[in-house]
């Protein structure tokens, strides 16, 4: 994540961003994408919260975790952000997606804390094949919008 750190208001309204700004104070604003003539102001809004295993569940080949929903993003969500807490550093994971009866496909592959992906949706998702854990840890999912 960049930080871009302007004090003037003509800076800030060279990026789009209006309303009232104190000229004594700096303003921060989040930008997750500068360049291709783009910037995205970045607001972060947690969608999801599942509690994971350090190993897959017993009688489970792959599932770490229960199913979580990824659905009702807020307007204007461009990316997925993966925030991993109560695990070691380096803890990296799979997510599949729970089909009923059938394949359960991997969706996105060696995420780690702090990764973003592109944005999918659906009712049942979960963790799996976990790495480098030791205890079982949070994984809390949030819409950057």
């Amino acid at each position: 994540m960049k930080k871009v750190v302007i004090g003037t208001v003509a800076a800030l309204s060279l990026l789009g961003v209006s309303g009232q700004v104190s000229a004594a104070e700096p303003t921060t604003i989040k930008a997750s994408t500068i360049g291709k003539g783009s910037v995205h102001a970045q607001a972060e809004t947690e969608i999801a919260s599942v509690t994971s295993l350090a190993t897959p569940q017993e009688g489970q080949k792959n599932r770490s975790s229960g199913n979580f929903s990824v659905e009702n993003l807020p307007e204007g969500t461009y990316a997925l952000k993966f925030v991993v807490e109560g695990a070691k550093p380096g803890t990296h994971f799979n997510v599949m997606k729970d089909v009923s009866g059938g394949f359960d496909p991997t969706i996105w592959s060696n995420i780690y804390d702090g990764n973003t992906t592109d944005v999918q949706t659906d009712r049942s998702f979960y963790i799996s094949n976990p790495s480098g854990a030791d205890s079982n840890f949070v994984v809390k999912v949030y819409a950057l919008h």
